[in-house]
């Protein structure tokens, strides 16, 4: 399990983040949702040790993830970015090998059991068939699914995925929150920031909602999408019968 106790974090002398205390099980695909500025990605960027929390804690199996070094932290918690912009000429295959960096020997070698990991994580994401192309020739979506690959190759039980399928088109959007949901369901703690309440009802376990820096509520999707709550941080009226449930057609 992950527990975050009394989290504050931001920029510079600016908390962004206040006073957060939550916790996410193996298993779970925790859906982070709340308006723009509300402090979704600085949370997850200081879940994964991108910024330092000004004070609280974030421990995983008893160990505070602030003391272990960038290499161990590296191996518990995989991070995937906002940002498709990073490798834009390099082969999908080598992009993908990244992942494996925390495990790499001195002289950068990647074992067998690595290699067979980086295999998997194609092939779990569907860019098996897209590894010897360049990143810049591909679509949004194979890019999107590619980075995905990356971050499963760490193998790590942590994953966090920051607005993994902003600008995708639908289709793209529902084969990633089902490999997300599928990571979820193989034993890891997926946490993901999504603007689209109707898949974070859709595919999530769990939601965490913030508002102004804070988790404003806490729980299974129909718990905290009632209508109080999104009138009250989103100033939206919940639809109809609830959230209308997509699927990929057959």
């Amino acid at each position: 399990m992950i527990h975050i106790n009394n989290l504050l974090s931001g920029y510079g002398p600016c908390d962004v983040i206040r006073n957060i205390s939550t916790e996410g099980k193996y298993g779970e695909l925790i859906a982070l949702v709340g308006p723009n500025g509300s402090g979704k990605s600085t949370l997850l960027k200081t879940i994964a040790g991108i910024i330092t929390p000004s004070s609280g804690t974030i421990k995983y199996a008893g160990e505070n993830l602030s003391s272990l070094s960038i290499r161990k932290r590296a191996k518990i918690i995989s991070y995937l970015a906002q940002n498709r912009e990073a490798y834009p000429s390099m082969p999908v295959y080598e992009i993908v090998e990244l992942g494996r960096a925390p495990y790499r020997g001195s002289l950068g070698k990647i074992s067998s059991a690595g290699k067979d990991i980086i295999e998997n994580a194609l092939n779990r994401t569907k860019t098996d068939m897209l590894k010897n192309r360049k990143f810049n020739n591909l679509s949004g979506g194979e890019q999107a699914r590619v980075l995905l690959a990356r971050a499963l190759a760490v193998d790590a039980p942590i994953l966090l995925a920051d607005e993994p399928i902003s600008a995708l088109d639908p289709a793209f959007q529902i084969s990633m929150m089902q490999t997300l949901q599928n990571e979820a369901k193989n034993g890891r703690i997926v946490i993901a920031a999504l603007h689209d309440l109707s898949l974070a009802s859709q595919f999530s376990n769990k939601i965490w909602m913030l508002n102004n820096g804070e988790i404003v509520a806490k729980g299974t999707p129909k718990k905290v999408l009632s209508a109080e709550n999104l009138k009250n941080t989103f100033q939206l009226k919940l639809p109809k019968g609830g959230f209308k449930q997509l699927q990929l057609a057959n």
